[in-house]
């Protein structure tokens, strides 16, 4: 019995220490994931170079179409395909007007929201890495949601 509760702590010790390790390689300790030289270049070039663009979005991309008007509350949930995929440019903040911000979702994974002044006006983005690199894995688009 004493045998076993040993293995069982020896185990527990190794898988902490081994998701311990685990994201530390991920960022280098004190960085965000967004914050990484990694993720930086990823950013750069997945909002500059459009077949880059379109190798690292999972398609279908599941996320949120933005509202048509007040009352379209219904069905917002939405899967974008490839062929109506519109290519995301450089983030710019219309004079200050719009802002982004980048969050660290447990070391697994980047949301980057954007949104105007009031926060009425949203659009998100969430980043992952996978076997392949990072990749974009769910898009709310730019709109007014209640």
């Amino acid at each position: 019995m004493k045998q076993f509760q040993f293995f069982g702590i020896l185990v527990m010790l190794l898988v902490f220490v081994a998701c311990k390790r685990s994201a530390e390689e991920a960022a280098p300790q004190g960085l965000a994931l967004y914050e990484t030289e990694e993720f930086k270049n990823f950013h750069q070039q997945f909002s500059t170079d459009s077949a880059f663009q379109m190798e690292h979005i999972v398609f279908p991309l599941d996320g949120i179409r933005a509202p048509l008007d007040q009352n379209d509350t219904l069905g917002l949930k939405h899967q974008w395909q490839r062929e109506d995929w519109k290519i995301h440019g450089v983030f710019d903040d219309a004079n200050g007007t719009f802002t982004v911000e980048m969050l660290d979702l447990a070391g697994k994974m980047v949301i980057e929201i954007i949104s105007d002044e009031s926060g009425l006006f949203t659009m998100e983005r969430r980043f992952a890495k996978l076997s392949d690199g990072w990749n974009l894995i769910y898009y709310k688009e730019m709109g007014k949601y209640k």
